[in-house]
């Protein structure tokens, strides 16, 4: 059975994927965002600005479209 499982592990580990030098056991090193997890403050204000941005823009599309004056003939 121990000679049959490192068979296996041996045809799998070229196929596996490695984790670029990282330590493992560590959740989070490789994350992309990782230095902004260091830092709460600028946690804080990334989350705030990609949220304002991705709720905030369909509303402001919206009232542009709502706003927008369609009545008029498009001059050519």
């Amino acid at each position: 059975m121990f000679a049959l499982r490192a068979e296996v592990r041996k045809l799998y580990a070229p196929l596996t994927r490695q984790m670029s030098g990282y330590p493992g056991g560590v959740p989070g090193l490789n994350l992309p965002f990782r230095r902004a997890l260091e830092n709460p403050v600028r946690l804080t204000i990334s989350w705030l600005i990609l949220g304002i941005l991705g709720f905030g823009a369909p509303w402001l599309v919206v009232r542009h479209q709502m706003l927008r004056n369609v009545t008029t003939e498009p001059s050519e």
